[in-house]
């Protein structure tokens, strides 16, 4: 198993999930660290886990998600982004943020990991993880590159928080529907 090319896979599949982690980040008002960590182990968990799911496809021979993928992952982050912006004009101070909903982190997890489902498949031959040995090795990397970038984009979202909440909010669901559009161009 070549570690470099699963960080590098990491890397690359985590850079949405970075981009909603800042957004989370911008959008909390208490300032707690066990919030910023909790969000990036929803998406180190799910960038584990799709791997690993779409390694046992490709092992089965199936290509069953690779032609759809794309459209899931479109449709869930702009349903998400659609109702952060309607929540946005509600009152703010009533609302939960959105990186303490876990429903909606669990969600988003799902929505920017449906890509490494995809790359699971092809993880024999872009890193070697042909046993479930090195397969491990390979998505323990990827999930601990993506928490460590979603752990460092949550606090960097809380630096530059100087949003109003409305407009955190807004922002964040403009953000999430260009991540479905990107993933539904891209796919």
């Amino acid at each position: 198993m070549s570690a470099v090319s699963a960080a590098m896979i990491g890397a690359a599949l985590a850079m949405d999930a970075f981009a909603v982690s800042v957004v989370c980040g911008s959008s909390d008002r208490t300032r707690r660290l066990r919030c910023a960590v909790l969000t990036a182990a929803a998406f180190g968990i799910f960038q584990m886990i799709m791997p690993i799911l779409g390694w046992s496809i490709g092992k089965v021979g199936s290509r069953a998600v690779e032609g759809f993928d794309h459209i899931i992952a479109f449709g869930i982050l702009v349903f998400l982004g659609v109702k952060m912006i309607i929540d946005s004009f509600g009152n703010i101070m009533d609302k939960a943020s959105v990186s303490f909903d876990l429903r909606s982190l669990v969600v988003m997890a799902f929505a920017t990991s449906i890509d490494a489902l995809t790359v699971g498949i092809v993880l024999p031959s872009t890193v070697g993880a042909e046993t479930f040995a090195s397969l491990a090795a390979a998505v323990a990397m990827i999930g601990t590159v993506t928490f460590t970038l979603c752990f460092a984009g949550y606090q960097l979202g809380r630096r530059i928080s100087t949003l109003n909440p409305r407009a955190a909010q807004i922002i964040g669901g403009i953000v999430l529907i260009a991540l479905g559009i990107k993933s539904l161009i891209t796919g």
